[in-house]
């Protein structure tokens, strides 16, 4: 039996991976490194406060960042080579909540002894740290970065984000990509999944199959696990692995979303190289307007609740984006 769902993704790669109607284009993500003044383009949707931009750090295909609260720290995952090779060329990296980098290689798989090779979505359980690479999941210490072993999951080719659930539980995407035989280029592997980590660490499929549609971010709410799909569709699966719609992302290519306390779902597209938050508290139905554009190949999202700071994961880009969302969105 599955634990009831509770609380709470370079595109291909990195494509696979108006606020309302009327109202002002929403604001243009920096072109610039590190802490730049700026004006709000529309005061509905953003704060007046300057965003950070943070590359040139050696950041390399950053792709889902992670808030850890217990330590007041950003966690962002680094695939490194090839997001389906096994080079062990992965890490992940702490940076402070002004955008300073505390170690760009607090995990790194080549020094730590323990292999990480693409690191992408990341959880939470307890003092553990869970990160999803190609066919296995991984567990850290969340204080040391210390190895604390290995769930394999054999079938998959592309385990991409991670949400976490009631007494432990894990959800798991495969987004269906593998090597092309004879080819260092991704194609379509057929292995679409959705997987069950139970506190045992013991696996089971929720859901299976190419009719996921490439289910690639995650997120629990409210009974139901919403799944963002890379071309676009926003679906909930139940406890049998039912699939119901909710909703659609102009463009695709989506990535790992997260919840505002509030309810509001916030979900990267790669393909419109935007960040969308739906209109209200998620219901039944979704819609979303671009809340911030012309943003490279966004990844996997993490939200700062203390600081009300959305984190954006640039992957393309190799650079970290850091935004204070306003009072008015919560």
């Amino acid at each position: 039996m599955f634990q009831p769902f509770s609380a709470f993704r370079r595109p291909i790669w990195a494509v696979a991976l108006a606020l309302a109607c009327g109202s002002p284009e929403p604001p243009k993500a920096p072109a610039v490194i590190e802490q730049f003044p700026s004006e709000p383009r529309n005061p509905l949707a953003f704060a007046p406060v300057p965003p950070i931009l943070l590359r040139g750090v050696g950041f390399s295909s950053p792709k889902a960042a992670l808030y850890d609260a217990a330590a007041d720290v950003y966690l962002v995952s680094n695939v490194g080579g090839g997001p389906a090779d096994a080079d062990n060329d992965g890490f992940i990296s702490r940076v402070s909540p002004d955008g300073t980098l505390a170690e760009l290689r607090w995990i790194d798989g080549q020094r730590s002894g323990a292999p990480l090779n693409a690191p992408k979505g990341m959880a939470l359980v307890g003092d553990t740290l869970f990160v999803t690479d190609i066919n296995t999941l991984r567990a850290y210490d969340r204080t040391s970065g210390k190895s604390l072993g290995d769930v394999a999951i054999p079938a998959a080719t592309f385990l991409n984000d991670i949400a976490a659930g009631a007494g432990g539980t894990l959800y798991v995407s495969d987004t269906g990509l593998g090597k092309r035989a004879g080819s260092s280029e991704l194609g379509l592997s057929g292995t679409d999944a959705v997987y069950v980590v139970n506190a045992q660490r013991e696996v089971v499929v929720l859901a299976k199959g190419i009719s996921l549609a490439q289910p690639s971010g995650l997120c629990v709410t409210k009974g139901r696990l919403l799944i963002a799909a890379l071309g676009g569709d926003v679906y909930a699966l139940d406890r049998q692995g039912q699939r119901a719609p909710v909703g659609k992302v102009p463009g695709g290519g989506l990535d790992g979303m997260v919840l505002t306390p509030g309810g509001r779902l916030l979900v990267p597209s790669g393909a419109a190289s935007s960040v969308f938050i739906s209109r209200g508290a998620i219901g039944a139905t979704l819609e979303l307007d671009p809340l911030i554009t012309d943003l490279e190949s966004p990844g996997d999202l993490a939200y700062d609740s203390k600081r009300r700071q959305l984190i954006v994961p640039l992957t393309r880009a190799d650079a970290l984006y850091i935004q204070e969302l306003p009072g008015g969105i919560n």
